[in-house]
């Protein structure tokens, strides 16, 4: 399944020097099968422009949780993982530029060699 991670430029330099997207501090990675940007309704949504996206098989759906209202809110979109994901399973890390998501910097996975 494949599974976007948001977040920002500046968080993204601290995620590739450690090589991992590491858990926040509630704990977990929050993830989204949704990879529209306007999706992504949120405190502090309005700062992101990068999109990582990974193929995870140990995940949480977090809609199994989430109470009625927090479904209503769009939580059935939403999985978590206690671990952090490293760059291995990232597919591709991309940036918004001009309205438009490309290849950030290079950092494509798809074509990678094992």
């Amino acid at each position: 399944m494949r599974l976007y991670h948001f977040t920002t430029v500046e968080k993204l330099e601290q995620i590739i020097e450690v090589g991992c997207v590491n858990p926040s501090d509630d704990g977990v990675v929050w993830l989204t099968k949704n990879k529209e940007l306007e999706a992504q309704r949120w405190p502090g949504a309005n700062n992101l422009t990068v999109r990582i996206s990974v193929s995870l098989l140990n995940i949480l759906h977090f809609g199994k949780v989430a109470t009625p209202q927090k479904l209503a809110q769009g939580a059935a979109d939403w999985y978590v993982t206690e671990v952090a994901i490293p760059q291995k399973l990232w597919v591709d890390v991309e940036r918004i530029k001009n309205g438009h998501w490309g290849i950030h910097e290079g950092l494509s996975y798809k074509r990678r060699k094992q």
